[in-house]
């Protein structure tokens, strides 16, 4: 009995210590960054719900590890903090609300859904195709260059 208990103390400073480090991509993809900088080298794609290892804040940025082990830069707009909680031995509510869930989605839950796929004027295979695009970095930054802007 010493020794579950003896366990579970460890096992809860264990996760008290991991959850100040850990950060979850909230947003439906980013890229993991060379530097600190949008224009920056993409190292690898990353995708809601991806964990990240926090190592450093730098300003607006974090200085990150992916799952994969790439060390690189994200902008903290697309991650969020991830509390590690001992939700399976701590009393007390399991899960999330639904008024967390819809924080979650931004306000976008089935409800919402039902209702605009029921209206008329908006086109979702125009969105799915938006959704799919993908920017050509090296491109964007020639662009921004070129045209100097800041």
């Amino acid at each position: 009995m010493k020794k579950t208990a003896w366990f579970l103390v460890v096992l809860a400073a264990t996760a008290l210590f991991a959850a100040d480090k850990a950060l979850v991509v909230q947003v439906l993809r980013t890229r993991l960054l060379a530097q600190p900088d949008f224009l920056s080298a993409s190292l690898c794609p990353l995708q809601k719900g991806n964990r990240l290892e926090l190592l450093e804040a730098q300003g607006s940025w974090y200085q990150v590890r992916s799952a994969g082990g790439v060390k690189g830069f994200v902008h903290s707009s697309a991650v969020m903090e991830s509390r590690v909680t001992l939700g399976g031995i701590a009393p007390g509510p399991k899960g999330a609300s639904q008024d967390e869930l819809a924080l979650a989605a931004k306000g976008f839950d089935e409800g919402n859904e039902k209702k605009l796929r029921n209206s008329t004027g908006y086109n979702f295979a125009d969105l799915g195709w938006v959704m799919e695009q993908e920017v050509d970095v090296p491109a964007l930054a020639r662009f921004v260059r070129d045209g100097r802007l800041k």
